[in-house]
């Protein structure tokens, strides 16, 4: 998806402007779609072409199911698309590399058979190694190094006020100074390519309410009132969910290139240059009234990976935090270190199934944004998708900036396809629709727009939900496919691709972008 500014006036306060990426082969067909269109115009006149009609009876049909797997949709993706999907999943499941076994099974060091574990992730993530960087003032920060993209990721745990509750004036700068944060990143040659807003909702797990009365609790209580406050702690989890916000920052060794190697180089270099582009986005934050609560470090960054694979492990690893929060308020030593050693944070086994991923004792499902409101929205139009739910569930936005020469030419190739297939239409006397009118129209405002200095981004939108119990899996699914429907936009599962969609859906890693169709 590529979107442009808010397009809405300040009474209005409605929000626009997103244009869905077209396949940009030959009129809006991918490749594999050309060559199947290419193969049964050829298998038509092939029989023609010799003066046989005979041979029609086979070259005719075949032509027709060519056609038919070029052009038929079947739950919005062509028969095409579905078959090397499921060819490419196949392939996967006959070697058994759709599922993942760590832990006891981890590989050692050959050349250091003592040394521990190294770190040991699932598919797409295999190429990730959590390293540790000086932040400044005694802090350090992880930076989720990914050897194969050469890319170096820092993640912040954010607070926000939200926007539901706020006069719309008051709204409409949040949201202005969101704009600012991205719009701050279209610049040419930005190291910074990438910045995914993931913002989970858990079940509460009543750590720290049960530390602060376990520390309150006075021997003199009565013995009916500790009954029926242990029942209400007991039961605290079933009624109460918490929120958790995270913020990653993605930057590319190649276009850092020359400030990596004036720090010294490698990835200690990286992770310098890095760590100066987040303190100067600091103000930037700030002005979108987002409250960077912490840099994660690298055990505070394995936990979240942790708790995202083994949900059953975030209450026990919330009352490690709280006791030591606690101990640390009132200075006395603590045994325990907060936060998981990074060779733990992926799952122990996982499985990655067609419809849904399964993953240390949980299941998973991710679904792709796959169109968003085709009206002017108000910016409280994701409400109903992030509001409270039953169960474990991520939302993740994934925004790629671009810079002003790439912005350029990505607004003038949408402007002249649109024109053109209403030119085509004109000329040939068909009726121009006004789904093509419009597109046309949005095209040029976001090209005017780009002309008065706004800033173009790619992005993509992933959800997942999560449950411990596989019974509810569907009903899951179900309620946030109903939310989905209540915020206006289209989800998508992600068959043969669960693990992929909750890598991008459910972990705040910075992963990339799809690559664009051609």
């Amino acid at each position: 998806m590529i979107t442009g500014t808010g397009s809405g006036t300040p009474s209005s306060r409605t929000y626009f402007g997103w244009q869905e990426e077209k396949v940009a082969f030959i009129f809006g067909v991918s490749g594999q779609r050309a060559a199947l269109l290419a193969a049964g115009v050829l298998s038509a006149a092939w029989p023609l072409a010799v003066s046989d009609v005979r041979k029609g009876l086979v070259c005719w049909p075949v032509a027709g199911l060519l056609v038919a797997l070029a052009f038929v949709r079947i739950a919005g993706r062509t028969v095409d698309e579905w078959i090397v999907a499921a060819v490419s999943y196949g392939l996967l499941r006959s070697r058994d590399h759709n599922k993942f076994v760590s832990a006891a099974f981890a590989p050692r060091s050959r050349t250091r058979p003592g040394a521990p574990a190294p770190m040991d992730l699932p598919g797409i993530l295999a190429p990730l190694t959590i390293l540790e960087a000086a932040f400044g003032n005694g802090v350090t920060i992880a930076v989720a190094h990914n050897r194969y993209e050469r890319t170096f990721t820092a993640v912040a745990r954010i607070g926000f006020p939200g926007i539901g509750l706020v006069d719309s004036s008051r709204r409409d700068l949040r949201v202005a100074g969101w704009g600012g944060l991205l719009s701050g990143l279209c610049t040419e040659g930005s190291p910074i390519v990438r910045v995914q807003a993931l913002q989970r909702l858990v079940p509460e797990s009543g750590a720290a309410l049960r530390r602060w009365h376990a520390d309150h609790l006075t021997e003199e209580a009565p013995p009916l009132a500790r009954e029926i406050t242990a029942m209400l702690l007991a039961t605290s989890t079933l009624a109460t969910s918490q929120r958790e916000a995270f913020l990653a920052f993605t930057m590319d060794h190649k276009r850092a290139a020359s400030q990596i190697r004036a720090a010294g180089g490698g990835a200690a270099g990286a992770a310098a240059v890095l760590v100066r582009q987040l303190k100067s986005l600091t103000s930037a934050i700030s002005g979108a009234d987002l409250q960077v609560e912490g840099w994660l470090d690298p055990r505070d960054l394995a936990e979240v990976l942790r708790t995202a694979f083994d949900p059953h492990s975030a209450r026990v690893l919330a009352d490690q935090r709280a006791g030591a929060m606690a101990a640390a308020t009132v200075g006395v030593h603590h045994n325990g270190v907060p936060g998981v050693d990074p060779a733990l944070a992926g799952p122990a086994a996982a499985e990655a199934k067609p419809g849904s991923y399964a993953h240390d004792g949980a299941h998973s499902v991710s679904y792709v944004v796959h169109d968003w409101p085709r009206n002017q929205v108000y910016s409280t139009a994701l409400a109903p998708l992030l509001g409270e739910s039953d169960h474990r569930r991520a939302f993740s936005l994934h925004v790629e900036p671009l810079g002003p020469r790439k912005a350029e030419q990505e607004v003038m190739r949408e402007r002249t396809a649109r024109d053109v297939a209403i030119k085509m239409r004109q000329r040939t006397g068909q009726i121009v629709p006004e789904h093509e009118q419009a597109a046309l129209d949005r095209a040029r405002a976001q090209d005017r727009e780009r002309a008065a200095g706004h800033g173009l981004v790619r992005f993509s939108a992933y959800v997942t939900v999560t449950v411990t119990d596989a019974a509810e899996l569907d009903d899951a699914c179900a309620a946030l496919e109903a939310d989905a429907a209540a915020a206006r936009i289209s989800v998508r599962r992600m068959w043969m691709a669960q693990d992929i969609g909750f890598a991008l859906g459910a972990l705040p890693l910075g992963m990339g972008l799809p690559r664009k169709r051609f």
